[in-house]
């Protein structure tokens, strides 16, 4: 028996505890949109692309330095003959090398750089430097597309949230209407039938109840990989919904900030302006190249790395050479052809990008508008639906109206205030998916 009461003793101090475990504090959904830009993986892909691209714009760069070279080598040679080099003021040779097998140590140094390459270097380092400031601004891009995905999820959350809670209020009513149609039954005011279709809508209640749960353990879980907290980590967020800022603003000042703001905007235009360096690029062939040469070079008739006095031959060289490729004059045709049809894809591209922007700001600016004129709708609906229910919950008690009419009304009003949470949920959505089109959502 003992045991028996330890094992309890065990178990509600256990239960205890549970109980007494804080829940989550409420997660503000401009933190959540930090954590997202700090652990999301799409937006780790999208800097790696750029630190990409920084990589080819430094490899263009280190292109246009000098080129060095060194070289060193070790021959063993066999002379058929004596060799002398040179003579000094007595008539002997400089340098002197008996006939038979000897070794030879030859090293080398060479600097050289282009002067000129008809633009190559430059227009190659401008075109890899304007497409690396393109990337910078697609990762901003995706970063835009970041924080609406977060806010539409987070706002997701809110809307069962708080759509549970007008259910649950729903079923509390439910309960106790099933008990006030109990009474009624009993009075003989209402049949067995009336109070049957109260059950049954309870019951439909409750089913519509289960599915909104199991969509919120959803869609918090998506929530939790989309900001990259653990799956099992349980969050809250906050559900106090506040209507989103009027908008006074005409559609041609919103139109004015997405054509000025939009970092996809500035990246074509970046993308055009490398499309022209990289034509220029491909024309430096059809320009005469300039370079010089600064070279030392010694032979060492012996296996000493570092020879003795008057027994290797050295000698520096400084040159200077021109050249022209004779054959860009007519093969050049297909290259500048694919080169500017580079420089039209690009523009076109950015033609078709402007207009989908100018295209996506009407849409937005019309909806947001719309929702907020939804909202006064929605707000006038709840009165009427709420005065109607009132009117008929008495009606049912004095045994004027039947269920049917009750559970019509009751149905008016859960509608209703769902209604309302969409309408706003939808209206702070749609004042976001404004600020997204003007680029203006970071």
């Amino acid at each position: 028996m003992k045991k028996y009461v330890i094992g309890a003793s065990v178990w509600l101090l256990g239960l205890a505890v549970g109980i007494a475990q804080p829940a989550p504090a409420p997660l503000p959904l401009n933190q959540a949109i930090q954590l997202a830009l700090q652990n999301n993986k799409g937006i780790k892909l999208a800097d790696s692309r750029t630190q990409a691209a920084e990589s080819r714009l430094q490899e263009t760069k280190d292109r246009s330095l000098p080129q060095a070279s060194a070289s060193l080598a070790y021959s063993r040679y066999s002379l058929t003959g004596p060799f002398s080099l040179g003579q000094n003021s007595d008539g002997k040779p400089l340098l002197s090398i008996s006939a038979g097998a000897f070794n030879a140590t030859i090293g080398g140094a060479t600097i050289s750089k282009e002067i000129f390459g008809g633009f190559a270097e430059k227009s190659a380092e401008l075109s890899a430097d304007l497409l690396a400031k393109a990337s910078h601004l697609d990762a901003q891009r995706n970063r835009s597309e970041l924080v609406y995905t977060v806010t539409d999820a987070y706002y997701n959350i809110v809307k069962l949230l708080r759509s549970t809670r007008v259910i649950d209020q729903s079923i509390t009513q439910f309960d106790e209407k099933e008990r006030e149609a109990q009474n009624l039954l009993k009075e003989g005011v209402v049949t067995a039938n009336e109070v049957l279709k109260i059950q049954l809508q309870k019951n439909n209640l409750k089913l519509s109840r289960l599915q909104v749960e199991k969509a919120r353990q959803t869609a918090l879980y998506n929530f939790n990989l989309l900001i990259g907290l653990p799956e099992g980590q349980e969050v809250a967020v906050d559900t106090v919904l506040a209507n989103p800022v009027t908008v006074a603003e005409p559609l041609s000042s919103f139109m004015t900030q997405a054509i000025q703001g939009r970092p996809e905007v500035q990246a074509n235009a970046l993308r055009e302006q490398s499309a022209v360096a990289m034509l220029r690029n491909t024309k430096s062939v059809m320009y005469p190249h300039l370079g010089v040469t600064l070279g030392y070079n010694y032979i060492n008739p012996s296996a000493h790395l570092i020879p003795e006095a008057n027994s290797f031959v050295s000698a520096w060289n400084l040159g200077a050479g021109l050249s022209y490729n004779i054959g860009s004059l007519y093969n050049m045709k297909g290259k500048l052809h694919s080169a500017q049809n580079a420089i039209d894809q690009a523009s076109l591209q950015s033609q078709q990008q402007t207009d989908q922007i100018r295209s996506e700001v009407v849409t937005a600016y019309n909806n947001y508008q719309l929702a907020l004129e939804q909202q006064n709708v929605i707000g006038t609906a709840v009165g009427q639906a709420q005065e109607n229910y009132r009117l008929t919950e008495s009606r049912f008690r004095n045994g004027l109206v039947g269920s049917t009419d009750l559970l019509e009304a009751n149905s008016f009003l859960l509608q209703a205030q769902l209604n309302v949470i969409n309408a706003t949920v939808n209206a702070q959505l749609a004042y976001q998916r404004l600020l997204k089109a003007t680029g203006n959502n970071l």
